[in-house]
């Protein structure tokens, strides 16, 4: 994704983004495993369907919200591996 945002599409981005956050909240389906890469899902999940050419607000966050699964396992997929714990300490 190379897209180059304006300013105002940003600030929307934004709400829908906020608007998604609302929604997933609601849903119930945060839990401690998710919660640091669900905005992050969400994210990714909004900004490939305004690439998909999807401008209604709404629609960009159900459906990003629909399709969490799919998002949180690619971002779990790229989180780099925790470092190794040292021998040293031993």
């Amino acid at each position: 994704m190379t897209t180059v945002f304006t300013s105002a599409e940003c600030n929307e981005l934004e709400k829908v983004l906020d608007m998604a956050w609302e929604i997933y909240l609601r849903k119930g389906r945060l839990e401690a495993h998710n919660l640091d890469t669900a905005r992050a899902a969400l994210t990714r999940a909004i900004l490939e369907g305004f690439d998909q050419g999807e401008r209604n607000p709404r629609r960009l966050a159900i459906a990003a919200v629909a399709s969490m699964a799919q998002y949180e396992a690619v971002i779990m997929r790229r989180r780099p591996a925790p470092p190794a714990e040292s021998c040293a300490k031993l």
